[in-house]
């Protein structure tokens, strides 16, 4: 269980919330996509204290909460604390309309983190591909990648204001699609599959809608040639699903 400690909009459709938590301090950290499961439970579930994972199975099947699945952008064991960005889409959607009335005070379940991706010192180049939901990933990818790393980042948002300061210490080229009315993943799909990859051996890291996602993987790997595990794409989200799961 922890608590919001502070809400603040990154961009006018997302939004940044820290948490806070005295196992916070200790929480592992590989630096890249890790992700955590939240837990959503009705208004009407009493839950047993303290709130722990074999807790949560004890409800079943009584209380069975939906889960949302989000990227830590930040970790400060120092000071208990970790940050995550939510895409606004409406306050009808659940974890969004969460988000948009969170208060410090708050409290939240979630559990985690797993592991993602790993980082390879190897590789002469990384590109990195995804939508606004993509973005808390590639942001700490790009902190974590290493001087001057060559990077290429193409990412997919709903318009010029939705662009957002990302720092990196790579020699990285970053490049934002608006789509200013467009439909979700077109626009990514068309500039990712025009990019010219750089010589020697690279690795790709992207998300987004399942369909775009497909189809890039299609691209890279049967288009391209690359090796299956230099290509990282990963569907973070359906057309005309809630990506409800469970526990």
């Amino acid at each position: 269980m922890t608590r919001v400690r502070r809400v603040r909009r990154v961009t006018p459709r997302m939004a940044r919330i820290t948490f806070t938590g005295e196992e916070l301090a200790h929480l592992p950290d590989n630096g890249t996509d890790q992700h955590v499961a939240l837990y959503f439970y009705a208004p009407d579930v009493v839950l047993p204290r303290p709130f722990t994972i074999d807790a949560a199975r004890s409800l079943l099947p009584a209380a069975r909460p939906r889960l949302r699945r989000y990227t830590i952008r930040h970790h400060r064991p120092e000071l208990g604390e970790v940050d995550m960005d939510f895409v606004l889409h409406g306050a009808d959607e659940l974890a969004s309309g969460w988000a948009e009335h969170a208060a410090p005070g708050d409290e939240s379940i979630w559990f985690g983190p797993t592991p993602a991706y790993t980082l390879d010192p190897e590789a002469d180049w990384t590109v990195l591909l995804g939508d606004e939901t993509a973005l808390p990933a590639i942001g700490a990818l790009l902190e974590q990648l290493p001087p001057d790393h060559r990077v290429s980042a193409l990412i997919e948002v709903a318009d010029a204001a939705e662009e957002q300061e990302l720092t990196t210490r790579a020699d990285a080229r970053v490049q934002w699609l608006h789509r200013d009315g467009r439909a979700p993943g077109l626009l990514l799909h068309e500039r990712a599959s025009a990019l010219k990859l750089p010589a020697g051996r690279g690795r790709i890291w992207g998300a987004a809608e399942r369909e775009v996602v497909r189809g890039l993987r299609h691209h890279f790997v049967r288009g391209l040639g690359m090796e299956r595990s230099d290509t990282h794409l990963t569907a973070y989200w359906t057309r005309g699903e809630t990506q409800d799961s469970e526990v």
